[in-house]
């Protein structure tokens, strides 16, 4: 007997670290899944590259791996992408990188952060002036290698880059564009104020298309490497944060994502587009909305940073029970430690590319276990005074959250969030949650769901209800004044440092 689903998708999220493919079922259901790593250089302090071709290679090694376990090639109508977001990579005619890809986490455009940033531009692209946009980057190849501008015939995301190895055509998702903040975030198409900071044309850029959009099927040569029917297309995606949102059910004002992730982001749908510091607007999946989220890029980085130097030797940053064990042996507080996570400069609300990383307190009592407890104490003060900042700037109450991505693999880490931000964390720690909100966007393209509010529903699902204890939330209220106080009165000690 035939229990084959009529119709299933491929849904890939090209990440920082490695590139996941997934066989979907219409009803939510992977059918087959396999990955495929990335590798990221830093050639020099602040640096990120990554060669644009990984992109591309890793994709096709992981959907044929994937494919490998699938029974029925034949129920593969689909392909869509989810991605890292606010990275690019300038190509020649041929398609050819003429540079590495520059990464959402390179840092060397603080020069061009400040000189560049003003309140117009921040209205234009709804993104607070930050090291982390591609625009910004881009000013800086300007700046330090107008060659590699001069000869680009294309300068494209990752959704672009890899669209165009598989359809062969120039083209991406506003959704996807739209955090490098080249594009006006009320019109969704690119703006030449912003065009002209960054040093590049129109005519270097992908044509745009909504999220959803059938953009082509696949190459043949594509297609028949993968065994894939006649038909099969490429529908356009969305950043994988974005994404994070469809995957865990984030549909409406008032829900809020928590991505757990190598940075720290929270998510939410709003009406009208209200700037503001407090967040940056993106381009949302859903018509009619825009995404909102706070941003830190010192999250899972962080702690497996401190695993990675203080750790057992030869761990490499791996999980480590006997330290997570020891950190929940220490009581509420770290007794006295407070860290100012700002390893990676901080972004929401503050925006200050200068800013580093501080811990305060320290006694001669304290140990390795109390310190890696205040680090995650710390980014969760970091995400409490993000989220009072967007609720205070919309009006609105964030009533649920969906926490998602690895720091949710931590029980410890969990409970110190849910107590910290004094809210029911609902939580999500496997699965690849970005691409399973690309799945839910293939499946709607394809009929398979009315809406996309209704596929997020229906292929959502949690793993457990992490419960704030009254107790310790009323702990870390008494410490969080403290924590608010740090940045303001560390801020000029931590850029003299840095200078």
């Amino acid at each position: 007997m035939n229990t084959s689903p009529v119709v299933a998708v491929i849904a890939v999220d090209c990440s920082t670290t490695a590139v996941k493919a997934l066989v979907t079922a219409s009803d939510g259901a992977v059918l087959a899944s396999a990955s495929s790593p990335l590798q990221t250089r830093s050639p020099a302090p602040g640096r990120a590259e990554q060669d644009a071709r990984s992109w591309w290679t890793a994709l096709d090694e992981a959907v044929r791996a994937a494919l490998q376990s699938l029974p029925d090639r034949g129920v593969v109508r689909a392909l869509c992408i989810s991605h890292q977001r606010e990275s690019f990579v300038c190509l020649d005619e041929a398609g050819e990188p003429l540079a590495p890809a520059m990464l959402w986490l390179d840092g060397r455009a603080a020069e061009q952060v400040a000189r560049d940033g003003s309140e117009h531009v921040e209205r234009l692209c709804g993104k607070p002036a930050d090291i982390t946009p591609g625009l910004y980057k881009l000013a800086w190849l300007r700046d330090h290698a107008p060659d590699v501008l001069d000869r680009a015939h294309h300068v494209v995301d990752v959704q672009g880059y890899l669209v165009q190895r598989l359809t062969g055509r120039w083209v991406t998702s506003t959704a996807s564009m739209d955090p490098l903040a080249l594009l006006d975030v009320e019109t969704k198409d690119y703006h030449p104020d912003l065009l002209r900071i960054a040093g590049v044309r129109r005519d270097q850029l992908p044509d745009l298309a909504p999220v959803g959009a059938d953009l082509g099927e696949l190459l043949p040569v594509v297609r028949q490497a993968w065994g894939l029917a006649a038909g099969t297309v490429v529908v356009a995606g969305l950043g994988d944060g974005q994404a994070a949102g469809l995957g865990v059910g984030v549909t409406e004002p008032g829900d809020a994502y928590l991505v757990m992730g190598t940075a720290v982001v929270i998510g939410a749908q709003h009406e009208e587009y209200r700037p503001s510091r407090a967040y940056r607007t993106m381009v949302s999946a859903f018509a009619g909305q825009r995404t909102l989220e706070t941003f830190s890029s010192s999250g899972t980085f962080l702690s497996t940073w401190f695993r990675r130097e203080f750790g057992e030797a030869g761990a490499d940053g791996r999980p480590d029970p006997e330290l997570e064990a020891a950190a929940a042996a220490v009581p509420v507080g770290s007794e006295g430690l407070l860290t100012l996570p700002h390893w990676n400069a901080t972004q929401t609300p503050h925006w200050d590319a200068l800013s580093s990383g501080a811990v305060l307190g320290w006694r001669g009592f304290h140990t390795r276990a109390h310190m890696y407890r205040s680090l995650l104490e710390g980014i969760a003060f970091e995400l409490r005074t993000q989220l009072d900042g967007l609720e205070e700037a919309t009006g609105r109450p964030v009533r649920s959250i969906r926490a998602i991505g690895g720091g949710m693999r931590s029980p410890l880490w969990g409970q110190i969030l849910a107590d910290v931000l004094g809210r029911r964390l609902h939580k999500r720690a496997d699965g690849e949650i970005s691409a399973l909100g690309a799945a839910v966007v293939a499946l709607t393209t394809l009929g398979e769901h009315p809406d996309l509010a209704t596929a997020s529903h229906a292929l959502t699902s949690f793993e457990d209800v992490v419960e704030p204890l009254p107790e310790n939330v009323q702990r870390y209220e008494a410490l969080l004044p403290l924590y608010k106080s740090l940045y303001p009165t560390l801020r000029d000690v931590l850029h003299a440092l840095h200078v």
